[in-house]
């Protein structure tokens, strides 16, 4: 069956198991975005998941959301769909849970491959990277049971809305949410990492501030060291000394060697294939460090067929990603200069501080941008996280999709992404050229009617 035909059928829901004989497009559609959270249902009337991504590739959209999601490619459409429909055609159940199985564990190889770390982590695949946090939160939980936990995180408007209750060892979602997954207590601190103006606070400071807040926590201090938060940040940059850490690395924004770094500290890192390596939303993995496993009785991996569907979409773009780490520089630096020198050329916008690259490697350089608008009314004030969705949802209208708005404090801000589909795709202009305009387009003041003045 073609992608042609699968993509004709996009927007009807089946009513019927996720796997039989066989299969069909519909029963796929509804297997690819299966076994995820609310998150991760499509709109009936449009087609649209929450972040405004379809189900299905959608060539003619120019996409710089992959801070948030992006919409499935079609090569990693065509995968899953030839991996699903392999799985459907297996002649009885338990020859379709082989397969199934079988291509999970391709999946976790090619992540130990990718990040060059075989015989150092094991991996788990989850529905998500929350997910994915708040299986390392319970694992890390349970090798202390009992033990009071602290969990000190950088503020959730970096992280995530549901990070800090996945921190907590909590449900994040849906009508348990909440609720509690372990028997110890669990508090929270969240630092800041941006000033009251929205400027990023010094490495020094916020590196003080979890430092003092893992000297004040009695008992099991957990530091989470995001490597790429919302706006591109990591933090923070040096871990209190002798602290128990879990890497957040969903961006996977994040080079082999670091995470090769962080397993040999024992240190877990969570990672997702829909952010930068540009699989659909939503899919995450914990690489968790094998000395470590060791000790705990972890849970028996059973993986749902979303997932494996999801992961199987995210490998088609990472087996085809394979520029050299000087070709990644070169080409973010270069897209660098062109966003800022796009944002000052539009007085409407005001460039936020994000991430101050520091080494000569690809992922210490910016690869996301956010970018505040003028209140149109009162060219001095900023618009906020809310008053920015409408603008949002225009552009995605004019068929651009960037990051969804943020909060930075007194005001909010738009994300401009690259992920690695940019260097597949559009190695040149990337739709930047299409993004400005349409960012002149909607920040024009209104003229009004003649004889309305």
């Amino acid at each position: 069956m073609s992608s042609a035909t699968l993509r004709s059928v996009a927007d009807s829901e089946p009513n019927q198991e996720l796997i039989e004989p066989g299969g069909d497009s519909t029963s796929f559609l509804q297997a690819l975005y299966s076994g995820g959270d609310g998150r991760i249902a499509a709109d009936p009337h449009t087609g649209l998941n929450k972040y405004l991504c379809p189900r299905v590739p959608a060539p003619d959209l120019v996409c710089a959301s992959s801070c948030t999601a992006s919409p499935i490619s079609a090569r990693g459409f065509d995968r899953a769909a030839k991996a699903f429909f392999d799985i459907a055609g297996a002649s009885s159940p338990r020859q379709r849970a082989h397969r199934l199985a079988t291509l999970t564990e391709q999946i976790k190889s090619r992540l130990l491959h990718y990040f060059d770390v075989a015989g150092l982590a094991r991996v788990t695949l989850c529905p998500s990277g929350t997910d994915a946090m708040l299986t390392t939160a319970m694992l890390i939980a349970a090798e202390r049971p009992g033990e009071a936990m602290t969990a000190i995180l950088p503020s959730a408007s970096e992280t995530g809305t549901g990070v800090p209750m996945a921190a907590l060892c909590r449900v994040f979602d849906g009508p348990d949410s909440g609720k509690l997954l372990t028997g110890c207590q669990a508090n929270l601190v969240e630092i800041p990492l941006r000033s009251a103006d929205g400027s990023p606070r010094s490495e020094d400071d916020v590196s003080d501030a979890f430092a003092a807040a893992a000297a004040s926590v009695r008992g099991h201090a957990i530091v989470y060291l995001t490597y790429g938060t919302k706006t591109g940040l990591v933090a923070p940059a040096s871990p209190p000394r002798g602290a128990d850490v879990i890497v957040d690395a969903c961006q996977a924004r994040i080079e082999p060697e670091t995470v090769a770094t962080y397993l040999r500290r024992g240190w877990p890192v969570v990672v997702t294939g829909s952010k930068f390596l540009g699989g659909p939303a939503f899919s995450g993995a914990i690489l968790f460090p094998v000395g470590r496993r060791k000790r705990l009785a972890f849970p028996h991996d059973t993986v749902d067929l979303g997932t494996v569907l999801r992961w199987t979409a995210a490998m088609a773009v990472i087996d085809a990603f394979g520029p050299s780490p000087d070709e990644m520089s070169a080409f973010l630096t270069k897209r660098a200069a062109t966003i800022k020198n796009a944002v000052k050329a539009n007085p409407a916008l005001m460039l936020v501080g994000g991430l101050r690259p520091q080494n000569s490697g690809w992922a210490d350089l910016p690869s996301i941008f956010t970018v505040a608008l003028h209140d149109p009314s009162h060219r001095g004030r900023l618009l906020s996280m809310a008053e920015l969705r409408p603008a949002y949802e225009r552009l995605a209208s004019l068929k651009i999709l960037l990051g969804q708005p943020v909060n930075l404090g007194r005001f909010g801000g738009l994300r401009i992404a690259t992920g690695a589909r940019d260097l597949l795709d559009d190695p040149g202009d990337g739709g930047l050229a299409r993004i400005f305009a349409a960012l002149l387009e909607i920040t024009q003041p209104q003229r009004r009617p003649d004889g309305d003045r």
